[in-house]
């Protein structure tokens, strides 16, 4: 048991003690030997003093209970590597065996929120008018994520909840502290798969702009949000992100390597879990995937799969608990026909199969 967890910049509602014990269950039903990491709870999740005990409630780990579609955007310059890997690559698969439907939604890596907020409208709209959305955004993809449903309204109404997966809300002090010169190549140089949009990513993630603009807009009051931080003990983080790490130490040692703890929260969101994992660790199995890379991604193993499903089986809980829906579906998803390796981006339904 650690001391007090670390100090808060917004309000939230504190719910770390439930997700564990969801955490727990989900991970005693896998077979050790059939997921990449099989890392206990103790080490997954940070566990501070300030934790309130377990509820002792049960776990439902049966057949998807609500008709809901759980869209993965990916962060800053992912749209380099999705043809090779995208935020919680193949644990998705054991998602789509226990009946969840889930898709990854490129938006563009290098752009301004408000121009991947345009894509994630123009994607989720090309779905039936019926259809609910649970948007899980990775890093810049949950900034991305909360400006779509400012910018437009009918979003709101398809969108139950927003999950933050080590989201920078309030920005990152690394946008602050980088050359001007750096930014202008960051925007402006070509690079291979990777289209340059507006090439306002790094303007998005300005702390100054993002801390402004939640002060300007507040969020819709009928969806749910929910945020779950990268918080990774010292000997955790990656040889290639300590640099970073010990960057954002002069702001704060509560640090995922990108992001602040503190910046990592939707303000009156609730709290899921302090991941003991680096920003890259938490979604992208980058060392399974490019084995040649495990010396500079040496602490990229973590529990994804088990993480993925807790996350789906507690946004699932809390929503029913809460009365947000009132279609319930004990048996299969009507969703079924949906493609669960559907490019989100490709309006014309070419599915590429992209993690499975």
């Amino acid at each position: 048991m650690l001391n007090a967890s670390p100090p808060l910049s917004v309000p939230i509602i504190d719910q770390r003690h439930r997700f564990r014990e969801i955490f727990q269950a989900v991970r005693s039903a896998y077979q050790p030997e059939s997921i990449l990491c099989n890392r206990p709870v103790e080490l997954a999740l940070r566990q501070f003093s300030d934790e309130a005990a377990a509820t002792g409630n049960e776990v439902y780990l049966g057949q998807p209970r609500l008709n809901l579609h759980y869209v993965i955007l990916t962060g800053l310059v992912a749209d380099c590597l999705t043809h090779k890997v995208t935020p919680f690559h193949r644990a998705r698969k054991y998602l789509h065996e226990r009946g969840f439907t889930s898709s990854v939604l490129k938006v563009n890596g290098r752009s301004s929120s408000a121009y991947n907020a345009a894509l994630i409208q123009r994607a989720l709209d090309s779905f039936p008018t019926d259809h609910r959305f649970v948007l899980l955004g990775y890093s810049k993809g949950a900034v991305d994520a909360l400006q779509a449903l400012i910018t437009y309204p009918s979003l709101r109404k398809r969108t139950a909840a927003v999950v933050s997966l080590a989201g920078a809300i309030s920005g990152s002090p690394l946008v602050d502290i980088t050359p001007a010169w750096l930014k202008w190549l960051f925007a402006k140089l070509p690079l291979p798969g990777c289209d340059r949009g507006d090439g306002a990513a790094l303007k998005s993630l300005d702390r100054v702009v993002r801390k402004r603009w939640l002060i300007e807009n507040p969020l819709p009051a009928e969806v749910r949000y929910f945020s779950l931080v990268a918080l990774p003990e010292p000997q955790q983080i990656s040889r290639i992100l300590r640099s970073n790490h010990h960057k954002l130490s002069d702001f704060s040692a509560n640090n995922d390597s990108q992001v602040l703890a503190t910046d990592a929260l939707i303000p009156h969101s609730e709290l899921l879990a302090y991941a003991n994992a680096d920003h890259w660790a938490l979604t992208l199995p980058l060392a399974w995937n490019w084995p040649w890379l495990r010396f500079f991604v040496d602490k990229n193993d973590y529990p994804r799969e088990i993480l993925l499903e807790s996350i789906v089986r507690y946004v699932e809980e809390r929503l029913l608990e809460q009365g947000k829906l009132v279609e319930i579906e004990l048996n299969a998803l009507k969703y079924g026909c949906v493609d669960t390796a559907h490019d989100l981006n490709d309006i014309n339904n070419v599915q590429p199969k992209d993690d499975l």
